[in-house]
């Protein structure tokens, strides 16, 4: 029988040689961080060299529907019905969203287990609705909409 010598030095090297695929993995990895934070940064950073740098007046001033504000609608305050529903319009609407895949592949056989996740997911939106409606987020309330 033959004994083997293990050296210090080889143990040492052996410990210290990296995975190829583990190094590809990294490499890979750095390239989509690299990528994130260039398509993060650039449009900030091209928005700060090529925005014109005049000073006019009228920046700031109110402007809605083409027309400039006149009269006492550039200081008066609007209530936050309208962005309440659309708010709840958007919520909704991307619900209905995940609704389409299920309804699309329904007839392939989602089973009754598919059944009863839509009907709960169905189930909660309508609780959502019942919440809204009695915390009074339906109510249009024409007071807080009039322009004094």
């Amino acid at each position: 029988m033959q004994e083997q010598t293990l050296h210090a030095g080889t143990i040492f090297h052996a410990a210290l040689s990296p995975d190829p695929e583990l190094v590809a993995d990294g490499f890979v990895l750095s390239l989509f961080l690299l990528f994130g934070v260039v398509f993060a940064v650039a449009p900030l950073a091209a928005g700060y060299l090529l925005a014109p740098r005049s000073r006019n007046p009228h920046i700031g001033a109110t402007y809605e529907c083409g027309m400039a504000a006149f009269g006492q609608a550039v200081s008066s305050r609007f209530g936050v019905f309208y962005y309440l529903y659309a708010l709840i319009f958007i919520v909704f609407e991307v619900d209905v969203l995940y609704l389409f895949p299920v309804a699309r592949i329904y007839r392939q056989g989602v089973g009754l287990a598919g059944f009863l996740e839509m009907l709960v997911f169905v189930v909660i939106l309508f609780m959502a609705i019942v919440y809204a409606w009695k915390k009074g987020v339906l109510q249009w309330e024409r007071e807080a909409l009039s322009l004094r």
